[in-house]
């Protein structure tokens, strides 16, 4: 009676089952971290568009309830808080910047001066929380404004 041996010669010890080798290992995390030093940047690129489109929007609906208000009491607010804003916040947690430019107060201007508005100012300070009066100052380039009394919402930096 002969054993047979062949089975068993060719059999590894774990029933055939491989593992991945150290190479094999290291390869996909290298692999992996590439990927993730390419998309995670864009992530954020894409994020913060998002934020701008949403601040974009949310100035926009400020200016129809504060033309409204207008329209009701043949002039404009003094403050976000007459049209019950006050409190509203823009995508980065910063308070909307709001000036009724009848009031006195100086209006936004661009790089050469010219005034942004003739009406009312409205406008987020962005994700940096600062801002400053002429929207060209490197301060005020990441500001979502409103500009040509509302013909045109943007970043500062694409006015």
């Amino acid at each position: 009676m002969a054993k047979d041996v062949s089975s068993t010669a060719t059999r590894k010890g774990g029933g055939g089952c491989q593992g991945f080798t150290l190479v094999e290992l290291v390869l996909i995390l290298a692999i992996i971290g590439t990927l993730s030093v390419i998309a995670i940047p864009q992530f954020h690129k894409f994020a913060d568009r998002a934020k701008v489109s949403r601040a974009m929007a949310e100035i926009r609906n400020l200016e129809k309830d504060i033309v409204s208000f207008a329209l009701d009491n043949v002039s404009y607010p003094n403050s976000l808080n007459d049209i019950n804003r006050g409190g509203m916040k823009d995508p980065w947690g910063n308070p909307y910047q709001y000036a009724n430019l009848a009031g006195g107060t100086p209006p936004r201007q661009s790089m050469f001066f010219a005034d942004l508005n003739t009406d009312f100012d409205l406008y987020s300070i962005g994700p940096d929380g600062v801002s400053q009066q002429v929207i060209s100052d490197p301060a005020s380039l990441d500001d979502v404004v409103r500009a040509g009394d509302g013909s045109w919402v943007g970043r500062g930096e694409t006015f």
